[in-house]
């Protein structure tokens, strides 16, 4: 039986009690723990988890209808965005020519390693890497899947750019353990997706 650690909050510091509860909040609000994220890694964790919240919720497979790309459209760069606009008009061009019986132009979840996605995620760190003022990042996202007695868990690697002083989603390097049914990178899953439609 597991058992949690009770916290003795009186014997603590005022400043310990506040980091706690905060790092409580962040279990509460599924934010991936207790991570001593810094201004930017915070920022960063935050455009990251926007996104995944959104996508979570909606859990479409493969290309993103209009309606929810234009929900992911302030989280992404611009070249990722266009990016999948682009592969979405490929697609219905695709069908307008080979009927809607046709399957997709990409199958299986497109923004995680698993065909099947995820049901839930955490942000286990960020990385602005060796400049101080870099225009790129990268966060380690740890995700599971549970359902309907399947479990699965891996991480992949969302790369990040700064555009307009925010920080935005260009890339995803799907990192699982052999689950992908993606190419390595999401911009190249697209690409391919696209030059097929063709």
């Amino acid at each position: 039986m597991t058992r949690l650690l009770r916290s003795n909050f009186t014997s603590c510091p005022i400043r310990h009690r506040l980091l706690a509860s905060a790092c409580m909040l962040a279990v509460a609000l599924g934010l991936g723990g207790c991570n001593n994220f810094s201004g930017e890694e915070q920022q960063q964790a935050e455009a990251v988890g926007a996104f995944y919240r959104i996508h979570l919720k909606t859990n479409t497979p493969g290309l993103p209808p209009a309606d929810e790309l234009r929900q992911y459209q302030p989280l992404l760069s611009r070249a990722l965005y266009a990016l999948l606009a682009q592969a979405e008009t490929a697609d219905a061009r695709y069908h307008a020519t080979a009927g809607s019986q046709a399957p997709p132009i990409i199958e299986g979840d497109l923004f995680t390693s698993l065909y099947e996605g995820a049901t839930s995620f955490s942000v286990q760190s960020c990385d602005t890497g060796d400049q101080e003022r870099s225009q790129r990042a990268s966060c380690q996202v740890a995700f599971q899947y549970k359902k309907d007695g399947a479990e699965e868990a891996w991480n992949d690697k969302i790369l990040l750019v700064r555009e307009d002083n925010r920080w935005r989603i260009d890339d995803i390097e799907f990192i699982g353990n052999d689950q992908s049914s993606q190419r390595e990178y999401l911009t190249d899953t697209l690409a391919d997706a696209i030059k097929e439609a063709e």
